[in-house]
């Protein structure tokens, strides 16, 4: 097993992502682990910003537990601002929840705030063709 435990409830009270598979990245050595497995992999990453006194970010963990099982081909990894600055300053994250989309280690979409639809309508290009 990696660094990296994709425990159900982070920490105390952080948020509950139990119904779904995402990964909470506690340190910077965990991202790049991920990073670096999801590059090798071709895998199309989803990263949410999110702080615990954030209400919409609470209120967003649900759907994105949901989306993880509905999408999983992607990897779904969770990160707290307040946890890890460096990587808030490297996105230009101002807003939280933020979503950002990326592919071979680079960022190739994102989304502020919490709202459901936008979220879920952010997903219709990575959903595989059957």
């Amino acid at each position: 097993m990696g660094c990296c435990g994709s425990s159900a409830v982070d920490d105390e009270e952080h948020l509950d992502y139990s119904a779904g598979k995402v990964t909470i990245i506690p340190d910077l050595r965990c991202w790049e682990l991920k990073l670096n497995e999801a590059s090798e992999l071709g895998q199309t990453v989803v990263v949410k910003f999110s702080a615990t006194w954030c209400g919409p970010c609470r209120n967003a963990a649900p759907v994105f537990a949901e989306l993880s099982l509905k999408h999983s081909d992607l990897l779904f990894m969770s990160i707290d601002v307040d946890e890890l600055p460096e990587l808030v300053t490297q996105f230009d994250v101002r807003a939280t929840p933020t979503f950002i989309f990326m592919r071979d280690k680079k960022e190739i979409d994102k989304l502020v705030g919490g709202n459901q639809e936008d979220l879920q309508k952010k997903f219709d290009p990575y959903c595989q063709q059957n």
